[in-house]
């Protein structure tokens, strides 16, 4: 036996959100994300993450130029400033060394470099 439950399978799900605020509202599970990351290059560094107890965790990457303007073009949200709206705002590529990530590329990095915090702290990931 592979230990892969075929109901549920291993890996993430991409959801699409006509706004910022959607994503969070839009919840599929009936008691909603309890832990929200966010990414950026001028996030905390991922390597000093240390995240609660969650149940159910939504991870936001930007595009080229980041979640700013998806959160501005948002009408509903009052507050503008990234790091207010997650309970986590991490840099998942410290020291990049280029001025930005390709999103298929930052999807990779950012999934491996929260792997370990989401595995010690969520849902059972073996």
């Amino acid at each position: 036996s592979s230990g892969i439950n075929a109901e549920y399978g291993w890996g993430y799900r991409v959801r699409l959100a006509d706004s910022f605020s959607a994503a969070f509202t839009e919840c599929s599970y009936k008691e909603g994300y309890d832990l929200t990351i966010g990414t950026s290059d001028t996030g905390d560094c991922v390597d000093n993450l240390n995240i609660r107890h969650f149940k159910h965790v939504i991870v936001f990457l930007g595009g080229l130029t980041g979640l700013e303007p998806a959160i501005e073009a948002d009408e509903t949200l009052k507050e503008t400033e990234p790091r207010t709206l997650f309970d986590y705002y991490v840099n998942v590529c410290p020291n990049q060394g280029s001025r930005t990530i390709r999103t298929e590329e930052a999807l990779v990095i950012a999934l491996s470099s929260l792997r370990k915090p989401i595995a010690d702290n969520g849902m059972n990931m073996r």
